[in-house]
Order: C-alpha cells, then sequence, then structure tokens
C-alpha cells in the first residue's frame, strides 16, 4: 500500500511541483533577458542620437567657418553676394551629411550674424566719431 500511494501520488505531485518550478524560472529568466535586450537597444539608440547631434554640429560649425573665411576674402577681393555664395557651396559640397536645404540655411544664418555684426561694429564706430 504505501509502495501504490508513493507511485501513484507522490511521484506525480513532486513533478508536477519541480515542473512548475522549472517554468517559473525559464520565465523569469526570460523577462530578465528581454529586458537586457530592451535595454542595449535603447542604449544603442541613444548613442546613435548623440553621435547625429555631434555629427550635425561639427558640420553646421564647419559651414559657419567656410561662410566666415569667404566673407573676409570676400571683403579683402571685392567679391559680390552671389560668387561668394557659389564659393562657400563649393568648398562645403560632398563634406557634410547635410542635405542641401540645411546647407543653405546654416549659410542664411552665417551671414545675417555677419551683417548683424558689421551692423552694430559701424554703429559703434559712428558713435565714437560724434563723440
Amino acid at each position: 500500500m504505501n509502495q501504490v500511494v508513493i507511485n501513484e501520488i507522490v511521484i506525480p505531485v513532486l513533478v508536477t511541483i519541480i515542473g512548475i518550478i522549472l517554468e517559473i524560472g525559464r520565465r523569469q529568466l526570460r523577462n530578465y533577458l528581454g529586458v537586457r535586450t530592451e535595454l542595449l537597444d535603447k542604449q544603442k539608440q541613444a548613442l546613435q542620437q548623440s553621435m547625429d547631434i555631434e555629427r550635425y554640429n561639427k558640420d553646421k560649425q564647419f559651414i559657419k567657418d567656410t561662410v566666415m573665411t569667404i566673407e573676409q576674402l570676400g571683403k579683402e577681393l571685392d567679391w559680390e553676394g552671389s560668387l561668394k555664395h557659389s564659393k562657400v557651396l563649393d568648398l562645403v559640397d560632398g563634406k557634410t551629411r547635410l542635405k542641401d536645404e540645411e546647407i543653405y540655411n546654416i549659410i542664411k544664418a552665417a551671414v545675417a550674424e555677419i551683417n548683424m555684426h558689421s551692423k552694430i561694429t559701424v554703429t559703434q564706430n559712428a558713435q565714437k566719431t560724434s563723440e
């Protein structure tokens, strides 16, 4: 009788309990690995975004520096605006990953900044001479 109880009740119950424990462990491990994979994916995306931002800022600064250089050369050599613009485009072409529209907007902003600084300088010089 004891042998029958062990064979028909205790062993199936133990096998079921062990199966449940293994299934719980498997699910926990799967959840842990899934969370870990998601975290790694998010870290990769954040790194890619920061690299893209850094690359954009480098390209933007390169264009601004080029505009400043060409503006200075244009003043020295008495170039017209369209010639200066074409020189900037020649120097910038293929050296950045920016779209043409972005390049154009950065050039416009850099020229506006230069013009603003030159107007401030002219105004300050005029005030000094009037004093």
